[in-house]
């Protein structure tokens, strides 16, 4: 389990036991205001790095030999 998904378990366990009428949701927001008691991990997150654009993730061919389409007289596959 991340550390995030024990952080709002833990924010979520300690607020049902004073209020039984507490969900997880209401967990998840708390939790999200209160990210920076996470510690090291919070600051892990910040450095992943983004995820690629679309246009860097065009599919690269297995190898160099040629390989025959089928195409429409459209154009389309």
């Amino acid at each position: 389990m991340s550390a995030w998904n024990d952080f709002v378990k833990k924010i979520y366990w300690e607020n049902k036991k004073k209020n039984k009428n507490f969900q997880f949701k209401e967990a998840l927001k708390e939790a999200s205001r209160r990210k920076g008691e996470m510690g090291s991990s919070a600051k892990s997150m910040k450095s992943m790095k983004p995820m690629k654009s679309m246009k860097s993730m065009k599919s690269k061919k297995c190898c160099k030999c040629p390989k025959k389409r089928k195409t429409r007289k459209t154009g389309f596959f």
